[in-house]
């Protein structure tokens, strides 16, 4: 139970890290490189920390650079499910989700 509870702990925490970048950078990347550069950054952050989800839970790679990449991509992952999954308990049913922009025609006069 305790490293099902640490993977949480640490991709929730890249999910706010993440989102605080976000809105601090001026500019706005595109989603498939926010997500790369995500990657990296979890793969970074399981590097300095030695931590691998995958040992933790008793599996083992061939190579020892796998344990933090691999560890990254499911940080990412747990993180990015986690926030979706909390966006839609708290959706409320009949209204349009968050991210959908309403449709605005324009009119000529």
């Amino acid at each position: 139970m305790y490293p099902f509870v640490v993977f949480l702990g640490l991709a929730l925490g890249l999910v706010v890290v993440l989102q605080v970048i976000d809105e601090v950078l001026p500019l706005k990347a595109p989603a498939a490189l926010t997500r790369t550069i995500a990657v990296v950054l979890a793969a970074g952050f399981a590097w300095a920390l030695d931590y691998s989800v995958f040992t933790a839970f008793g599996q083992d790679f061939r190579a020892e650079w796998m344990h933090p990449v691999v560890t990254g991509l499911a940080l990412v992952g747990g993180g990015e499910f986690v926030r979706s999954l909390v966006s839609a308990i708290g959706h409320r049913a009949g209204e349009p989700p968050v991210e959908v922009v309403p449709n605005r025609t324009i009119r000529a006069a």
